[in-house]
This record gives structure tokens, sequence and C-alpha cells, in this order.
């Protein structure tokens, strides 16, 4: 059983993070932490399961929901600010999420913008030096992403599509050589992981996404 509440978390200006942490009753050492993409919100199929998968192998979750595309000063704000405040925000939610228990085991997972939070994160948290890595529709032609990603080098799951506009077999070779990862590559699909009007197709796709985080989570 598990309880769901809100964490105080203050991130960029003071500013409250919006955030869902699902806690463990009977106690946990695992910590899983996600952050989704701009317009892929946190309650969207991808982080909706991989929540409930998180939930169900016993591990605490910390949802981070910062809704930036609602937000119109971030949105007409310059690249270096909206980088400061994704930063300063998932900074303090990381923070936040490991000071509630002395936890063992840490997984990130991230999506699309979540990825440059969490290559952020994983090159400046040493905590997270032996953390596990979800990359969901990682910004592969992103070129700092990448090198966070190989000075990082740490335990990682590649999800990308074959439609995706970031999906590059050349450059997700890089990065999975580098960390010893593994990579799952959906055939069609797009950058949420969904094939374009094939509803049962990508059902099967997420059934896969699944599947491979459950795997790898328990490597």
């Amino acid at each position: 059983m598990h309880s769901s509440t809100a964490l105080n978390i203050n991130g960029y200006g003071n500013e409250p993070v919006t955030n869902i942490f699902m806690k463990q009753d009977s106690g946990t050492e695992r910590l899983a932490v996600l952050f989704p993409g701009m317009r892929y919100t946190i309650e969207m199929p991808l982080f909706y399961y991989t929540s409930r998968l998180l939930v169900s192998s016993g591990a605490d979750v910390l949802q981070v929901d910062y809704r930036y595309h609602d937000d119109p000063s971030f949105m007409s704000a310059g690249d270096q600010e909206q980088a400061r405040r994704l930063t300063d925000d998932v900074t303090a939610a990381c923070r936040a999420a490991l000071s509630q228990r002395s936890y063992r085991e840490v997984t990130i997972v991230g999506k699309s913008l979540g990825t440059l939070a969490m290559a952020h994160l994983l090159s400046t948290e040493s905590r997270l030096n032996t953390a596990r890595a979800v990359w969901l529709t990682p910004l592969l032609r992103n070129d700092n992403l990448r090198a966070q990603i190989k000075s990082w080098r740490g335990k990682s799951l590649f999800v990308i599509g074959t439609a995706d506009h970031d999906y590059d077999e050349k450059l997700l070779g890089e990065v999975e050589a580098a960390t010893r990862g593994n990579s799952l590559v959906i055939e069609g699909g797009n950058h949420s992981l969904e094939i374009e009007g094939d509803l049962f197709a990508s059902l099967q796709a997420l059934e896969k996404v699944m599947r491979a985080i459950r795997r790898f989570d328990t490597e």
C-alpha cells in the first residue's frame, strides 16, 4: 500500500514546484523520480503506467509536474532563463525526494524536455552516481545532452521511435555505447511513442516500453 501527497518544493525564484509523491506505507530503500516533457504531462500514458509499475515494484515515486507550457512567463522567456528555471526546479525536486528516506536505489525517468533535466542532475548530483536512468524519447540531436550522457556513463535505457524527429541511429548508438546501455526502438513510433493512425499498435508499443522498464529496473 502507498499514500500520495505533495512535497513542499521551492524551485526557481522560490516558486513552488507542483508534484505528487507516492510513498510506500511499509517503508522502502527504492526511489524513482519522473520528469515529463513540455506538453507530455505526468498523467499521460507513459508516465501514468510507469508510475504504477514503479510503485507496484516497491519504490517511492516523485512525479514532478512543472507544466511550463501553461506558463506564459516561461514560454516567453529566453533560452538561458528557461534552462535556469528547469535546472533550479528539478534540482530542488530531486533533493526533496532524496531527503525523504535513506535510499539505496534510485531510478530517474525523463521524457524529451525531461531528459535535459536528467542529464543536468546526473552531471551535478553525486548521490545519483549509481542511479538507473530511463531516457524516453531523448533529444539526441542536442549536442550538450549527448555530451552529458557520455560523461556520466551510468546504467541507461534509451527508448525512442523511428518516426521521432530526434531519432538518429548513429547518435543513439553513441550514447548506448558510452553507457553500455540498452535501447528499445519502436518501429514507426513518433515523439509520443505512438504509431500514427494505429491505436492497437500504439498500445502494443506502450506495453513493450513498460516491459522494458520493468526488466531494466530489476536487473
